[in-house]
């Protein structure tokens, strides 16, 4: 919804609403140990277990993801109309990665590369039409029993011979109320 938003609203009050979604966004993302990578566009990259390894780095982007779309639900509340029709997709597989700095002599970023940050954004790209946040089953087993999983099926990715099973999670009933960690 934000290409949509863009056209019908001043560009100062895009930049304004962004930023503000972007501060409540991290704000999560650190308070799950995450890694902020980079904002690309209207999107933010996170990762979790580096720099630093983590055993439960799945449990914590899974809880986080969680929390983003409630502080989603929460913008919406307050700031009414402007962002009514925003919606966000997050997408979440776990394995291997080269993290470090990348990029040339002139400028370097601290990011992550490789399979497994590609097929998370495909994730990403495919939670339009069947849920908010959606998991691969790496990261759903990686979780373990901490939350509540609908099986979404298993889905077509672009650039993979086989489709890869999506989970959507959801916090198990009497689990502990937002904002915990």
């Amino acid at each position: 919804g934000f290409t949509a938003l863009s056209e019908v609203t001043a560009p100062e009050q895009v930049v304004a609403m962004l930023n503000s979604y972007f501060s409540r966004q991290v704000g999560v993302i650190f308070a799950h140990s995450g890694t902020l990578d980079k904002f690309i566009g209207d999107a933010i990259m996170a990762f979790w277990g580096a720099p630093v390894a983590m055993a439960e780095h799945a449990a914590r982007a899974v809880e986080a993801a969680l929390e983003m779309s409630d502080a989603l639900e929460d913008m919406r509340t307050g700031l009414g109309e402007l962002v009514a029709g925003l919606e966000i997709g997050i997408g979440i597989h776990s394995g291997t990665a080269v993290v470090g700095f990348i990029g040339s002599s002139d400028r370097l970023d601290y990011t992550a590369i490789g399979d497994t940050v590609n097929l998370a954004s495909r994730v990403e790209g495919l939670t339009k039409g069947i849920a908010r946040i959606l998991v691969t089953e790496a990261t759903r087993l990686a979780a373990g029993d901490a939350f509540a999983w609908r099986d979404c099926g298993v889905q077509p990715v672009k650039g993979r011979e086989e489709g890869v099973r999506l989970f959507e999670p959801s916090r198990k009933a009497g689990s502990l109320a937002r904002g915990s960690d």
